[in-house]
């Protein structure tokens, strides 16, 4: 029987717990004069600055949380809700006027925060978790500036100063007269809730001739990051186009001499830069038509990227394929490399398999992503990693890396091996040469800038990390098609072959000279420019 009394009184306490919770946090009724009284926990004497205007410690949550709240970027919201800036109260007798949100004919919410019923309700309002997290924190800041950086002393107006004031984001210090305030930007301030770099706005403080006192409009045009977001991203396509226009002629040099459409170690190098190219146009077109075009959208919710269509989810998709086929690519042509070099007498690899190998590792850890993604209904056209889902396609991207490391690490400790003994070829040495300038190849240039590393969050310093990290991508395609294809011997003599078979069928056909002038009277045939096996040089 007291197992039965004892359970009884647990029920019960449960029950009351929940009616005093229901009660407290209860939704205010849309109704004027009903009965409304602010909280003792703040000191009613003190005062604070909002604008210009001195309001005291126990409204302040009210006021500066309807400012955080209305001056948010409308791109933040699912439906911005209105005021009523002079909602009427009635506290024991007395008339109390407050801001409050009209959340419908038969609600409202209070702006202070820490009311949990109307901190759900103006929750609602926002689109993402994170968006709401960043009116929250402005509403901390503006009470905390209230509580721990002002005082009698520094928010009396004065001829030399000007006072103490929280401007509806940020709380400026007292200010010699005439000169001009800087802060770090508000989160409240960007375009994005996250926060790329540092920014700074200004408040200028002004002789009015009498006082010293604010100018009331802050200047937060500098805390604009779609500018910054435009000129790394207009770099990065740049960078890109540069990279393309290098391959392409190498890839067509490779096509199109017989030769090298028939030798594996180049059909690696020009599938490496194919893929090469392929990303690099999907980047492109990725960049200009969602991120580029969502920065310079006016509306900042009418464009391609908050619409989230499945052309532009399909175009990431690919886009992230493509980026995986250049690791793959790169893997495979590591892997050729070590067995050229390191097991000499290996059975040579069937170029099929290679293809299955790179087509597997393109479009398996893709697929993968896609799926996470769309299952969990992401949005931004799947272009915003922000619950760390990207790791599903780099994973393996770092495990080729990997490989390709130790490859390389291999090659290196055979070369030195063979060269200490005396036992290497012309090639051999050609080879080793080569093989100190092919970190582009292997890819372990992505190392350097895998690990997003400033000195610190301004935005210079984010400038020069990411011009270098867009720089080291747009350079593994140069560095290639330079090292395989412009620089190399074998390349230059099957090109001056080419040539002087052009100039005989031209010269024989049409009479035309337009090789070089020579002065041998020798009948010039084919055969005549055939080369010796030891003028040609291995890739």
């Amino acid at each position: 029987m007291r197992w039965v009394g004892f359970a009884q009184k647990v029920f019960i306490s449960f029950l009351l717990l929940v009616v005093i919770c229901f009660y407290e946090n209860r939704a205010l009724p849309n109704t004027a004069n009903q009965s409304y009284c602010l909280s003792d926990a703040y000191n009613t004497s003190k005062m604070c600055s909002v604008r210009g205007s001195l309001l005291s410690q126990s409204i302040w949550n009210h006021y500066t949380g309807f400012f955080c709240y209305n001056y948010t970027n409308d791109a933040r919201f699912n439906k911005k809700l209105k005021y009523n800036l002079n909602f009427s109260f009635n506290c024991k007798g007395y008339t109390l006027k407050l801001p409050v949100a009209i959340v419908n004919e038969s609600t409202i919410a209070m702006y202070d925060y820490g009311d949990s019923e109307s901190v759900n309700l103006l929750k609602n309002s926002f689109k993402t978790e994170k968006m709401f997290d960043n009116y929250l924190k402005c509403c901390r800041d503006a009470e905390y500036c209230c509580a721990n950086s002002m005082n009698d002393e520094n928010l009396a107006l004065s001829t030399t100063y000007c006072p103490v004031v929280w401007d509806a984001w940020s709380c400026f210090p007292r200010t010699p007269v005439n000169t001009v305030a800087a802060l770090p930007c508000s989160s409240q301030a960007y375009q994005s809730p996250d926060k790329v770099c540092t920014l700074e706005s200004k408040k200028e403080c002004i002789w009015n001739g009498t006082l010293a006192l604010w100018n009331q409009q802050t200047n937060y045009t500098a805390c604009a990051i779609a500018p910054v977001y435009l000129r790394r991203y207009n770099y990065h396509v740049v960078a890109l186009i540069v990279c393309i226009a290098w391959s392409l002629p190498a890839i067509i040099i490779f096509l199109s001499i017989p030769t090298f459409r028939e030798t594996t170690r180049v059909i690696l190098h020009r599938n490496l830069l194919i893929a090469i190219v392929v990303r690099n146009i999907l980047t492109i077109t990725s960049r200009k038509t969602i991120i580029i075009d969502a920065l310079l959208s006016p509306s900042l919710s009418n464009h391609l990227m908050e619409k989230n269509t499945v052309l532009c989810r399909i175009l990431s998709f690919f886009g992230s394929a493509a980026t995986s086929s250049t690791y793959a690519c790169m893997l495979v042509d590591g892997y050729y490399l070590h067995k050229m070099i390191v097991r000499t007498f290996a059975k040579e690899p069937q170029v099929i398999n290679l293809y299955i190998v790179v087509a597997v590792l393109t479009f398996l850890p893709s697929l993968i992503w896609a799926t996470i993604v769309g299952v969990n209904e992401r949005t931004s056209c799947w272009t915003v990693d922000s619950h760390g889902e990207q790791w599903a396609v780099d994973s393996f991207r770092v495990i080729i890396l990997l490989i390709n490391t130790f490859l390389l690490l291999d090659i290196i400790r055979v070369m030195i091996s063979k060269m200490k003994q005396g036992g290497t070829t012309r090639q051999t040495k050609a080879a080793f040469r080569a093989t100190l300038f092919l970190i582009p190849l292997f890819g372990l240039h992505i190392f350097i800038t895998a690990k997003k590393v400033v000195i610190n969050d301004t935005c210079v310093a984010e400038d020069i990390y990411d011009y270098f990290r867009y720089t080291m991508e747009a350079s593994q395609g140069v560095f290639v098609a330079l090292l395989f294809c412009y620089a190399n011997t074998e390349v230059h003599n099957e090109l001056k072959n080419a040539f002087r078979k052009l100039s005989i069928h031209l010269n024989q056909r049409y009479g035309w000279n337009i090789g070089p002038k020579t002065k041998s009277r020798r009948r010039t045939t084919t055969a005549t420019y055939v080369q010796s096996r030891d003028s040609r040089s291995d890739f």
